[in-house]
């Protein structure tokens, strides 16, 4: 049987989902290769370190360039803000490596054409993280919009609904800084009921928004902050992407 070595890049919420992933995949689904986690990154050593006892990873390390080089690692996971995806991508494509990569691909189009096109120069094969497609309530209607069994598709309307942001108390992460995230709603969980609309019914003729940011500044975090759980301090800084 064939074995695939996974770096993962990253140790948040997200890198601990996608490790859970990884090591359930091959039960639950019988996956005709073995799948090695090989090396976890986290630019803080401790956090790497933890992150390879708790989520299963035979290495951590710091340095993510090192990393996608090494002639060992087949797949490169990447579980980090936004801001980031693009490098390391471009990176690990360059690399020869397989990625997946966590929604939103990247901060701009230019940035994902970028993705792109380091990846079919290689031929490596790459995905982005829209674990929801894969829902079986979701690839059921498609079944059923495609086999004309509710007729033509007139409206498609989509939510998601998440509550932790709402609470003002909630630490300014990166989710809420632009220069990290991009955007907020749209690029967090927007991008979620986006990628579910084109499955369904196709790609947009036209685009239009409302957004608004009702949580102008929030508490900044107490050191490192990893998600909803993440402690906060007492001075505050100002929220620049939409609620």
């Amino acid at each position: 049987m064939k074995k695939l070595n996974v770096a993962l890049i990253g140790t948040g919420f997200m890198g601990k989902a996608h490790s859970i992933a990884t090591a359930v995949v091959p039960i639950l689904f019988g996956a005709p290769i073995e799948i090695e986690r090989k090396v976890v990154v986290d630019i803080d050593e401790e956090l790497a370190q933890n992150a390879a006892k708790q989520y299963g990873f035979a290495e951590y390390a710091t340095d993510w360039r090192e990393v996608v080089s090494r002639p060992d690692i087949d797949i490169v996971d990447i579980c980090t803000p936004n801001s980031t995806h693009a490098e390391i991508a471009i990176a690990a494509a360059r690399a020869g490596k397989h990625i997946m990569c966590e929604k939103p691909m990247s901060m701009t189009v230019a940035e994902a054409e970028a993705m792109l096109a380091a990846a079919e120069e290689t031929g490596v094969v790459t995905m982005v993280s829209y674990n929801y497609r894969h829902t079986p309530a979701l690839q059921m209607a498609r079944k059923l919009i495609e086999e004309g069994r509710i007729g033509d598709i007139l409206t498609f309307r989509g939510y998601y609904l998440q509550d932790w942001g709402a609470d003002p108390e909630k630490p300014l992460s990166w989710r809420f800084n632009k220069a990290l995230a991009g955007s907020g709603t749209l690029g967090d969980i927007g991008t979620h009921v986006i990628d579910a609309a084109r499955l369904l019914v196709g790609e947009f003729a036209s685009v239009n928004a409302i957004v608004k940011t009702f949580i102008p500044e929030r508490p900044l975090p107490a050191g490192r902050f990893f998600g909803p759980s993440g402690a906060a301090s007492t001075e505050k800084g100002k929220v620049d992407v939409d609620d």
